[in-house]
């Protein structure tokens, strides 16, 4: 049975789920990390490794600043914060089950779940439109298409921005201001811009006289306002409104009021007549006090304000606090909306209009004023401290002495049986610690083990990784995967936090077990200071097919299938260093399963074969060297993961592997004179869940370059040769 709630008091209690990474959720991360003593185990869910800033968005439109200012690294946040990161998008909510649903994925279950998702945008009234309609939401779609657009822009047209509120306005200055730069580079006529909005007033809740000022700045900027101007339709050049009325328009910018994401409406939760997350004082769903909801998501029952990105950021603190003392039976705090706040409306190029309840201001001061508000904003979650005496077990947060030890610290055996059942683990899943296993004919059995330590922060994808890195050495062997066992140790928590976990966890490791075509036939759980999953795999080969080590031949070309460079991408990411898409680059290349080359491992042509992991691309052509055999290796030729060329380049931090793996390599590393000398760490960097090794007649080896890239590895080419220089391998 588990102890955890007993002899563990600072173990995580609760499990909290923060749903959408909005503004109100970045800060409670960043809250969490600075007071690392909390009673959470938290896990956020975000559609991307980053969040987007919005306040930023007309400067990086108008060209005064880069798309990448725009991003906040969501993985650096929840590792500062001690968090899991789920890239997912939720496609429901179960407040009496308490789970979110995550589409394909297993759901998540919580203790507290805290929803900051934003809105959708609004298309429900148009009935209808085409391609050239591009969404200001989500931001990173509407950024890429919006690069795009500068690219193929060849002078002319006519560009419309349907919305005539703040956001509406600044693009439709900052789009005007950029495409005008555009066109004198490259001796153009700039585009016609067209500003529509669907009722009387630009910014409806802004002062008259801004409002006159701001009609006065669009026409002198060349830009056409049509009030009164509701779109329905939207396709083949132009845009047609409620009354009839046309306006043409090559490109259309939709920029209107979003809308509730559209699964909330099935979720049981209480909504406002316009189908928000309805919440008290306390940011409580009313029908569910387990649920809070903020930010654009979420309407006040008690103090109904305009949706604003002041308020999920003043909420944070408020959220912080009230998700902690809800699971300690201390008083929730009240979240006091202010009535009115200072908007700063930028103006394309740099200067701004001002304005709070009836005063307005217009001045280059308030362009830089909203810079440095957007600057400061954007530093807190990227300059973030470096924190002493975290919540981390090795820093003494739970003292390990007060668990049981040996099999008194198996997870309890009922929460198992139940999460077996639950995730349809085969007939052959036993509960027990060892199996029976039979041999088909003619069969010989292949067997390997491998353990991991967490390298992501997605307990179910790092499940995943762990079989797909074990699976591999099977089918280097020539195998088919058989029978698989599973060892994890949980880190100590209360029960539903090791449930929740736990469920992650195994849902991950039996998804991809299936798809290799193996079976769970038994395994163990056990407590200790951190999630640990070890997978020990059975395979079968014949003798016939089987590819033994040390078989290369002289002259053999070596085909690699996947990139290199997990070990230093992950090794700089645990520091901040390595940049959100290069993360998720790397993620989705250690989900590549090595079983798509199974078949073409068997052909006559390949001599030998290993798969490249732990111990570096010169570790593992140790196996299939013979003693008087070399190599010789391109290392321009050497595939790469994405952003790996840019920290070599860099002189970022090597993994800690690096120095074990240079010293176990017994043939002399020979430098030749070559421009890409900077790639020799690559040589010696411990993949996970890594490519295959292959060594071939040096006839066959472009076809077989051709047949790996369309089993699905991309990246497959030729790095080198064997050579007859036994004892080195020039480089």
């Amino acid at each position: 049975t588990s102890h955890t709630d007993v002899n563990t008091p600072n173990a995580p209690s609760s499990h909290l789920v923060l749903l959408g990474g909005g503004h109100a959720h970045i800060g409670v991360l960043r809250m969490l990390g600075m007071q690392p003593q909390h009673p959470f185990k938290v896990t956020l869910v975000s559609p991307a490794r980053t969040a987007t800033y919005s306040g930023l968005l007309p400067a990086v439109v108008a060209g005064h600043e880069s798309p990448l200012d725009l991003e906040i690294d969501l993985g650096r946040l929840c590792q500062f914060a001690g968090a899991d990161l789920v890239v997912a998008s939720a496609t429901g909510v179960d407040p009496i089950a308490q789970h979110v649903e995550l589409g394909e994925r297993p759901a998540l279950l919580y203790d507290r779940l805290s929803i900051d998702i934003g809105l959708q945008s609004a298309l429900s009234e148009l009935s209808a439109l085409d391609e050239n309609l591009l969404r200001v939401k989500p931001i990173s779609h509407f950024m890429t298409q919006y690069s795009k657009w500068l690219e193929t822009y060849q002078g002319g047209g006519r560009f419309a921005i349907v919305g005539g509120g703040a956001a509406g306005v600044e693009l439709a200055f900052a789009i005007q201001h950029r495409f005008a730069k555009q066109a004198a580079l490259h001796q153009q006529s700039p585009p016609q811009l067209v500003l529509c909005q669907g009722g009387q007033k630009l910014l409806p809740h802004a002062p008259r006289g801004l409002q006159k000022r701001l009609m006065r700045r669009l026409k002198q900027a060349g830009i056409e306002v049509h009030m009164d101007f509701f779109v329905t339709r939207q396709g083949d050049g132009r845009l047609v409104s409620e009354q009839g009325l046309t306006l043409a328009a090559d490109r259309v910018l939709w920029v209107t009021g979003g809308a509730p994401h559209d699964f909330l409406a099935d979720s049981g939760l209480t909504l406002t007549e316009q189908g928000y997350l309805a919440v008290n004082e306390f940011l409580q769903s009313p029908n569910y006090p387990e649920v809070f909801a903020v930010g654009d998501a979420a309407e006040s029952l008690i103090q109904p304000r305009p949706k604003a990105g002041v308020y999920p950021v003043r909420q944070a603190a408020v959220l912080h606090h009230n998700l902690v003392a809800s699971v300690q039976d201390r008083p929730l705090k009240p979240f006091r909306a202010q009535k009115d706040y200072l908007s700063l409306i930028s103006m394309g190029s740099t200067r701004a209009i001002g304005y709070r309840g009836g005063f307005w201001l217009e001045g280059d001061w308030l362009w830089r004023l909203k810079q440095r508000i957007d600057r400061n904003f954007l530093g807190r979650y990227r300059d973030l401290p470096v924190m002493q005496g975290s919540g981390s077990t090795e820093q003494g947060l739970i003292d390990p002495n007060m668990q049981c030890r040996g099999c008194g610290a198996k997870v309890s055996g009922a929460l198992l049986r139940n999460l077996l059942a639950q995730l349809k683990a085969s007939p052959g899943s036993p509960m027990d610690d060892a199996a029976v296993i039979q041999p088909p004919p003619n069969h010989l059995m292949v067997q390997s083990v491998d353990s991991f330590r967490p390298i992501i922060e997605d307990p179910y994808l790092l499940a995943r990784i762990a079989v797909v890195h074990a699976a591999s050495d099977i089918v280097a062997m020539g195998g088919r995967l058989g029978p698989v066992m599973l060892d994890v140790t949980m880190p100590y928590a209360s029960p539903s936090v090791t449930k929740a976990l736990l469920h992650q966890v195994m849902a991950g490791a039996l998804a991809q077990i299936k798809e290799e075509g193996g079976e769970l036939v038994g395994g163990h759980t056990s407590e200790g200071l951190e999630l640990n999953i070890s997978v020990s795999v059975t395979g079968w080969v014949t003798e016939e097919s089987i590819k033994r080590p040390r078989n290369a031949s002289k002259g053999d070309s070596l085909i690699l299938s996947q990139p290199l460079g997990t070990g230093l991408l992950f090794a700089n990411a645990m520091r901040g260093a390595a940049k959100a898409p290069w993360v998720q680059a790397g993620i989705d290349s250690m989900l590549v399963s090595n079983r798509g080359a199974a078949a073409i491992l068997t052909q006559p042509s390949v001599n030998a074969v290993t798969d490249v992991t732990g111990f570096g691309l010169l570790g593992h052509l140790e196996n299939i060297l013979a003693d008087d055999q070399g190599a010789c290796i391109e290392l321009a030729a050497l595939p790469t993961l994405p952003g790996v060329d840019q920290l070599l380049a860099e002189d970022a931090v090597l993994s800690t592997a690096d120095p074990k793996n240079r010293q176990m390599v017994m043939r002399q590393v020979v430098d030749a004179d070559s421009p890409w000398a900077i790639r020799r760490p690559l040589l010696f960097d411990p993949q996970t869940a890594g490519g295959l090794l292959l060594s071939v007649t040096a006839h066959a080896a472009d076809d077989l370059v051709e047949q790996l890239r369309e089993a699905g590895f991309s990246d497959a080419g030729i790095i080198g040769a064997v050579t007859e220089k036994g004892g080195q391998v020039e480089v």
